[in-house]
């Protein structure tokens, strides 16, 4: 229940702050830790993304991207990635804490060919690829973006 009303305040309003979001739900009638709130953030796959006018809104991710989707979620990578390195036919990608949820959303979001699926924990995504040809492709993908050389 909670979860479904943080979707839906979210398709609604611009949130920007885990503040801002707990005074809203306790206007309802939900009354929540920040502790729990932010669990609930990252089940929920809830990313922050910049705006235009250089403030920042909680959004939900969404099927399908556009060019300026991919820029943020490029940024994303940008901003969190730790490492990436090839293990046979998976990709272990280490973030910093507490961001592999959103790098994860991140790389789904992406739509490479080679992700077959993904698994995130708090600072570990497990990446499985079809082949150890994809798996290294997609290490490649992954330093590209985040400015890398092999």
């Amino acid at each position: 229940m909670r979860q479904t009303r943080i979707r839906e305040l979210l398709y609604r309003r611009a949130i920007d702050t885990h503040e801002k979001l707990a005074e809203v739900l306790q206007q309802q009638g939900i009354e929540v830790s920040q502790s729990t709130l932010s669990k609930d953030l990252r089940e929920i796959g809830v990313v922050r993304v910049p705006q235009a006018d250089g403030g920042f809104r909680y959004t939900l991710p969404e099927s399908g991207s556009t060019l300026r989707d991919l820029h943020i979620l490029e940024r994303e990578l940008q901003d969190f990635l730790v490492q990436a390195e090839q293990v046979i036919n998976m990709v272990l990608v280490r973030t910093a804490s507490g961001h592999a949820q959103s790098v994860c959303e991140a790389i789904d979001r992406m739509g490479w060919a080679e992700v077959a699926g993904t698994l995130a924990g708090e600072n570990t995504i497990f990446i499985v690829t079809r082949s150890e040809h994809d798996a290294a492709e997609l290490v490649d993908k992954i330093n590209a973006v985040c400015g890398e050389e092999k």
